[in-house]
């Protein structure tokens, strides 16, 4: 089994190397990631300006574009034929409203266009809190055996999300299904000598009851089947 493993982080994040550890597992592994942190950028793709590609060894690349990028030159450049695409693991959740924001989300949406099965892992984290990335490694190859084998139709991609470290640790987190929460992110900016800041109350935002954004920061993993259609 190949692996194409991207994200938005950047390819020294600890999140990506607790990705592959668990992917190596399975088969073989191309990393093919931005050189550097691209959070937030949703389905961008670099097309007037030239990118910068470095090969790190045989099977790491770092790219100057977006993780959407890393998807399209993993695949249409390096010529690579995996039998998955994996985005993440992200260091921060991307729930509900959130997937059209992140850009961990934009990889594996990319890989579902291209018509390449793929995963978007995520990790929720209260602010004070840690993630604890040997738990992640687990809890991905645990949730990549439960649901490889379940059939993803044209335009489809799996998101995942983990809870706090506080949940993901014991082993016990319970594994959910559920749609993302269409709720509105509460907007609220500060103003400080004319320019603004968003503030962010990420556990407190709008919710559904039995959502992923409920279940998740009440301490469950959880799944969603994501379509583009």
């Amino acid at each position: 089994m190949l692996f194409l493993l991207t994200n938005d982080d950047g390819i020294d994040a600890p999140g990506i190397q607790a990705l592959e550890a668990f992917a190596r597992q399975l088969g073989d592994v191309v990393v093919v990631a931005p050189n550097g942190p691209r959070s937030g950028f949703s389905h961008r793709a670099t097309m007037y300006e030239s990118m910068e590609l470095k090969q790190l060894d045989d099977e790491h690349y770092a790219c100057s574009g977006t993780p959407v990028d890393c998807v399209r030159v993993g695949l249409a450049h390096l010529g690579l034929k995996p039998d998955w695409v994996l985005s993440g693991v992200n260091a921060g959740a991307n729930l509900g409203v959130d997937l059209y924001m992140s850009g961990t989300a934009g990889a594996a949406r990319e890989a579902a266009i291209l018509g390449v099965p793929a995963f978007a892992f995520s990790h929720y984290h209260r602010a004070e809190s840690t993630i604890d990335w040997l738990a992640a490694t687990n809890a991905c190859a645990m949730l990549f055996d439960q649901y490889y084998s379940r059939e993803l139709f044209g335009g489809e991609f799996w998101n995942v999300n983990f809870p706090d470290s506080e949940f993901l640790e014991t082993g016990k987190a319970e594994v959910v299904e559920v749609a993302p929460d269409p709720s509105p992110l509460t907007l609220e900016y500060s103003e400080i000598e004319g320019d603004l800041q968003y503030k962010s109350h990420y556990h407190d935002r709008p919710r559904v009851g039995q959502s992923d954004v409920h279940r998740c920061l009440t301490g469950a993993i959880t799944v969603s089947r994501v379509s583009l259609f």
